[in-house]
Formats: C-alpha cells, structure tokens, sequence
C-alpha cells in the first residue's frame, strides 16, 4: 500500500513538473512573433520565422538546448522570473518584451548585435 501512495504522489508530481515548464513558451514565442514577425516586409525573414518556429531559438530534439541566439536570449528571460510574474499579464509581457529587446545588444560569432542582424533583415539564428 506504501508503495502505491508513493507512486501516486510521484506521478502527480511529475505531471505537476511538466505542465508548469511548458507554460512558459507559448507567451515567449506569441511576444518574439509580434514584436519581430507581424507587419514585417522582409518576406524572408518571416518565412524563416515561420518555418524556424521553436528553432528560433532552440535546436536539436531537446528544448534545454539552444542555438547562439537561443543562449542569447536566455540571458535575459527565464521561465523562473516568468512563472512568479504571469499572473499579472502586463507585467509579464513588459518582462518579455525588455528580455528581446536586451538580447538585441547580445553580439553574434560574426561580431554583429543581434538587432544589427534583425533590422538588417538577416536571420538571427542561422
């Protein structure tokens, strides 16, 4: 019977872990579309946008893993900081929007800021 209550509680916990740290991306991507992709002219860059997807920031099958532009970002969003904002959604977009526009400043291998890149119409994560 222990050992049944254990697992029961291990379980919940587990299913406790996983929906809390997916919460946290949907509104990072919603705000990186809006702020970078919506009225965009460059039609590249919204098409590599739009095929990129997650890629625009991570890579490989993992989500803990990211690209140069991923990592760069990182710096400057966290899901912790997010999850303790998100009920106040101002302030959470306001925390998400600061965090990319942080990250603009953040250089590439190339030397170039990641806004440099952007603005010019480039791919930041290529």
């Amino acid at each position: 019977m222990k050992k049944v209550c254990v697992t029961i509680v291990l379980g919940f916990v587990a299913v406790a872990i996983s929906v809390q740290s997916a919460s946290a991306l949907p509104p990072f991507n919603k705000e990186w579309v809006a702020k970078y992709v919506e009225g965009n002219s460059n039609t590249k860059f919204v098409e590599a946008a739009g095929t990129a997807k997650c890629n625009t920031c991570h890579m490989g099958t993992s989500k803990k893993d990211h690209n140069e532009y991923g990592k760069a970002v990182k710096k400057h969003l966290t899901k912790a900081k997010y999850n303790e904002i998100k009920e106040d959604v101002e302030a959470a977009k306001k925390y998400i929007l600061e965090g990319l526009t942080k990250s603009e400043a953040e250089k590439n291998a190339a030397g170039k800021t990641y806004g440099e890149v952007i603005k010019a119409g480039g791919i930041p994560w290529e």
